[in-house]
């Protein structure tokens, strides 16, 4: 028991060091964007992402944010838009979409929320990534 806490504290502070305290007791991090997971947006209507840290290269599983999705075809005419809570980062959308070329991720606030503390750490700006369909 006494390692798995151990393990906890080790992770925990390797995590922080990603991100910064100010003065006034805010928690930032501007290491943070949208990367996709697995994109079956032609096949399957069906787009999983995660909230990516540039620093460590890896997906944040612990935080979320409210975020919209527009995809667009290759003319550039929006074919699809929908918002979601970021509680659950895989989407099924009500149909396949063939033509689709490229979409942007945009999330709505600028900053994500700790799933386990619910504590804000915010960003200079809203998460944003636009991304070419495969």
């Amino acid at each position: 028991m006494r390692s798995f806490v151990l393990l906890v504290f080790l992770f925990a502070g390797l995590f922080a060091t990603a991100q910064e305290q100010r003065a006034d007791g805010t928690w930032w991090d501007n290491n943070l964007t949208f990367k996709v997971k697995a994109d079956m947006i032609k096949t399957f209507g069906e787009l999983e992402i995660c909230i990516w840290n540039t620093e460590r290269e890896m997906c944040v599983e612990n935080v979320m944010t409210t975020y919209e999705i527009r995809i667009y075809d290759a003319a550039n005419k929006e074919i699809w838009n929908s918002m979601w809570t970021g509680k659950d980062m895989y989407m099924k959308f009500k149909k396949k979409m063939p033509s689709a070329h490229h979409l942007t991720i945009t999330a709505l606030r600028p900053f994500v929320i700790n799933k386990s503390s619910t504590n804000r750490i915010y960003q200079d700006k809203p998460m944003q990534l636009k991304y070419v369909v495969q």
